[in-house]
């Protein structure tokens, strides 16, 4: 086993990235008439809600001061306008719940910046949009397609921010087990579990959609089933440093797919060894594929 960094005074997190800026072709036309991140959601409490209200809901819950949506060029207005308060006739229609929802949304609003991604050029790209946003801080990255729900006393997000502070600020993935069958479609991380916790983990390796024979080649993680592996989550606590190695990426050209991906830079941060592991108590919902985002809508709303 590794032994867990030395407990030291670290600043928490304050700020949280979400990208929008993808194209939705997936989930076209669907997506040409509704952005998919305002695709809805049913609650299992019976409300109808937007996928980005949840999300914002699970970042500012967890702790986050400030959040940045990272938008295509035009599209400020677009999700600007989920946070602009309703029209006085419309609001008094509203139930009780209802009020208090609008009145949540609209405080989200005085905390959400945008940063445009001038051009889509990967997810790398789209982080690194955000560098002087972020400003040398340590940072909640989210993808726009995951919902999550844990029957933890802590979100999924702050398990992971908690996580990350108590590691003393170390790059931090959050991950979950998945079958052998599945990897080819998952970032997938390797590694050996820290000393003296049960749920974080020492990354030595890092490999984007690996096959089933790389991944028991190089991928392997004691504590699991055999033919199990550890896949992202869907949210990931950096520090600054990611920044770096995503800009000698672009400025090299070094594409993957024709595009900068943020797996390249986590690679390299996992053979460096500046990345930590921690598999989340919950449950995520992909939202990205019309199949999942159906599965997604019935198994969400059953909770």
């Amino acid at each position: 086993m590794q032994k867990a960094a030395t407990s030291s005074v670290f600043l928490p997190i304050r700020k949280a990235l979400i990208p929008l800026a993808g194209l939705g072709t997936r989930l076209f036309p669907g997506s040409k008439a509704v952005k998919k991140e305002l695709f809805p959601l049913i609650t299992p409490d019976g409300r109808c809600q937007c996928l980005l209200q949840r999300l914002l809901g699970e970042a500012f819950s967890a702790g986050i001061d400030e959040l940045g949506l990272i938008v295509r060029p035009g599209d400020e207005e677009l999700f600007a306008a989920l946070f602009k308060p309703l029209d006085g006739a419309v609001y008094k229609r509203l139930d009780d719940t209802a009020r208090a929802e609008e009145e949540l949304l609209v405080s989200y609003g005085k905390r959400v910046s945008y940063i445009v991604q001038e051009h889509q050029e990967g997810f790398g790209h789209a982080v690194y949009c955000a560098k002087d946003w972020i400003g040398g801080e340590a940072f909640l990255l989210m993808l726009s397609d995951h919902i999550y729900m844990t029957a933890s006393e802590q979100s999924c997000a702050k398990q992971l921010l908690h996580a990350f502070a108590a590691n003393g600020g170390k790059s931090m993935l959050s991950l979950y087990a998945v079958p052998g069958e599945k990897v080819q479609h998952y970032g997938t991380a390797g590694g050996n579990w820290l000393e003296g916790q049960n749920n974080c983990l020492q990354i030595n390796q890092f490999i984007e959609k690996p096959s089933l024979e790389t991944a028991r080649k190089l991928l392997r993680t004691s504590r699991l089933p055999e033919d199990s592996f550890l896949c992202v989550y869907g949210q990931y606590a950096l520090n600054a440093e990611i920044f770096e190695l995503l800009e000698k990426q672009i400025a090299a050209n070094e594409r993957e797919r024709g595009e900068f991906q943020l797996s390249s830079a986590l690679t390299k941060l996992a053979v460096q060894g500046r990345l930590l592991g921690y598999v989340v108590e919950g449950k995520h919902y992909d939202t990205g594929r019309p199949m999942t985002y159906l599965q997604s809508l019935v198994d969400f709303a059953s909770q």
